[in-house]
């Protein structure tokens, strides 16, 4: 699949997203490996903090952690809601670009932080969308929905 090259930030991207466009490109500065470590992410949470996750691949594909999930880990952790989320993927030829998330992590976005936007790619341009536009007709668990009991936090 072919996604624009990110040599910026995006046309329309606030000032708060442009710095967690700048975290996650730091976090892949930083710990970037080949085939090991290629995508992270920031999500700024209501409260101001910015949490980020790392792509952390496995020999046993399944047992990969998404860097969203891991951010999305981060930010339950911190107990304020999540309102905007930006990945990034670095190639292994050294081209940047803007990533969505994966449907695992959509649904954990969904269920964890419905409220969100996510910086997507949408053909050769980039633009923010809501966590429900990410994954329109998925499930929902009765008595899950975020702010039902097993989702608030301590």
């Amino acid at each position: 699949m072919s996604r624009p090259v990110l040599d910026g930030p995006p046309a329309g991207m606030s000032e708060g997203d442009v710095e967690l466009l700048d975290t996650a490109l730091a976090v892949l500065d930083t710990r970037y490996l080949v085939g090991v470590h290629e995508v992270a992410a920031a999500l700024r949470l209501a409260d101001g903090t910015v949490v980020t996750g790392l792509h952390v691949e496995a020999s046993a594909g399944r047992a990969s952690v998404c860097a969203e999930s891991a951010a999305l880990s981060a930010a339950v952790i911190a107990g304020s809601p999540v309102v905007a989320v930006v990945g990034v993927l670095r190639r292994p030829g050294g081209s940047t670009h803007l990533i969505e998330p994966c449907g695992v992590c959509a649904e954990l976005l969904g269920d964890h932080a419905p409220d969100a936007r996510v910086w997507v790619a949408v053909g050769d341009a980039f633009g923010a969308v809501g966590v429900s536009e990410l994954l329109p007709f998925r499930r929902r668990r009765t008595g899950r929905e975020p702010g039902a009991a097993e989702f608030t936090s301590p």
